[in-house]
């Protein structure tokens, strides 16, 4: 845990030690030296132990037992400070080539977290009570027009989006799109017409070049054109006879002019799965393990899972990235097959040996 500068609240540097042997402290900023008093050490103690239960695998007991102390006292230390969990501060005018926005709920429908991640995996969070037009205009308010933003879809996002950035490169989340057309068809559809429409939606995935791309509308186009009297079609009341798979269509229509975007622009994704997989994976698994928590309690518990989460290989672009974690997670679940053993190899950069397992 870093000592911060009371002025400004950069990070201060170690800057030798006083004649009493005390440690004293540099603000690069400020150009002043200090010295943290007795309640600031034990503060500083008490934050990095919090950080250590908050961030770590083990219940509060087991943390307790580790500073030989009870856990009603252990947590009696804890909850003063989760009581003053600072809002992340964003700098202005951050720049980004590539932005992923997401937003994930915490607490209920009462509190959630707005996401994003830049071309550089730098992770940028706020704290908000909901998702709305007038929430996301405060977040996305921070950040320089990128080149490109990939996003979910969702409505107070996207208008954000288009009021800051009127000239902005949308993607939509390919993986969305899918989900959302698939909550009015099922998975398994009754009629030929859905089952048309699904494994049309199911070769999306594959559209990755232009040439592909080029063949996936055609395709879609196509269905639209076979069964456009089926999806018309009224009873005798003058009301559609499948008002579901209208919807799903009507959802691929609004979609299909920002599914491709990601082909203009090198290095993009087409789904937000970097913040699904990696960041709300991250929250999700601290507050399934810390079950229980309260509203507050739980914005200490994600603002310290934010903090620390970090990736590596910053010069790979973000495709690459996400492909390479896919394939790690199909191979574990086939670790005693030949194929988890080639996917490992090849993508993690180490072999294993060629005897049956």
């Amino acid at each position: 845990m870093s000592i911060h500068c009371i002025e400004c609240g950069k990070a201060m540097e170690k800057w030798g030690k006083t004649k009493a042997g005390a440690q004293r402290y540099f603000c690069p900023v400020c150009k002043r030296t200090t010295t943290p008093d007795r309640d600031a050490l034990v503060r500083r103690k008490s934050l990095a132990e919090l950080d250590s239960w908050l961030a770590g695998k083990d219940n509060l007991t087991e943390v307790a037992s580790r500073y030989q102390m009870s856990r009603q006292a252990f947590w009696k230390r804890f909850h003063p400070l989760m009581l003053a969990v600072p809002e992340p501060a964003l700098p202005q005018g951050i720049k980004a080539r590539v932005l992923i926005v997401d937003g994930t709920y915490i607490h209920g429908h009462i509190l959630c977290a707005l996401i994003a991640i830049d071309e550089n995996d730098h992770i940028y969070w706020r704290f908000a009570p909901y998702e709305s037009h007038r929430v996301w205009i405060d977040f996305l308010s921070s950040f320089s027009e990128p080149e490109i933003i990939i996003m979910d879809g969702q409505k107070g996002l996207f208008s954000a989006a288009r009021m800051l950035w009127p000239r902005v490169a949308i993607q939509r989340c390919q993986f969305h799109v899918i989900a959302f057309a698939i909550q009015y068809i099922g998975r398994r559809p009754q009629e030929q017409v859905g089952r048309d429409l699904l494994d049309v939606l199911y070769e999306l995935k594959n559209a990755k070049t232009p040439e592909l791309r080029d063949r996936w509308i055609a395709s879609y186009r196509a269905w639209e054109k076979k069964y456009e009297h089926f999806v018309s079609a009224r009873d005798a009341r003058g009301q559609f006879m499948r008002p579901r798979l209208r919807s799903a269509r009507l959802i691929i229509r609004r979609a299909l002019p920002y599914i491709f975007t990601f082909l203009d622009h090198p290095g993009a994704p087409n789904t937000t799965n970097l913040v699904e997989g990696w960041v709300n994976g991250a929250v999700a698994e601290a507050l399934r393990r810390h079950r229980g928590l309260r509203a507050y309690e739980k914005k200490a518990l994600v603002s310290a899972v934010l903090s620390d989460l970090h990736r590596g290989g910053n010069d790979e672009d973000i495709s690459l990235r996400i492909k390479r974690a896919r394939e790690k997670k199909n191979a574990k679940r086939f670790m005693g097959g030949y194929r988890a053993r080639e996917v490992l190899a090849k993508n993690l950069k180490f072999a294993f040996p060629t005897e049956a397992v």
